[in-house]
């Protein structure tokens, strides 16, 4: 009975560690991608389902790519719509 309750404090430490990265990795939510529509200034497009390579590059200078339609920038460069 003693052996047992010296292992309580691991089995409980096991049990937290285990349940913590079980909610940790449910269900990403995936990363949506917007470009400012070079033909069109102010406008968005949705990049998200587009290659990079294949239908679009990102130039060096500028801000290229955005989290949201005027978002945060996350990636620089130029966006050159190859399509």
């Amino acid at each position: 009975m003693n052996k047992l309750a010296k292992l309580l404090p691991a089995l409980a430490l096991v049990l937290g560690a285990t349940l913590a990265m079980a909610m940790n990795f449910a269900n990403p939510q995936p990363m949506q991608v917007f470009a400012e529509d070079p033909e069109n200034p102010g406008q968005f497009i949705d990049v998200t389902s587009l290659e990079p390579g294949v239908d679009y590059i990102c130039d060096q200078t500028g801000d290229c790519l955005y989290d949201a339609p005027n978002g945060n920038v996350v990636q620089q460069g130029t966006f050159i719509d190859l399509r």
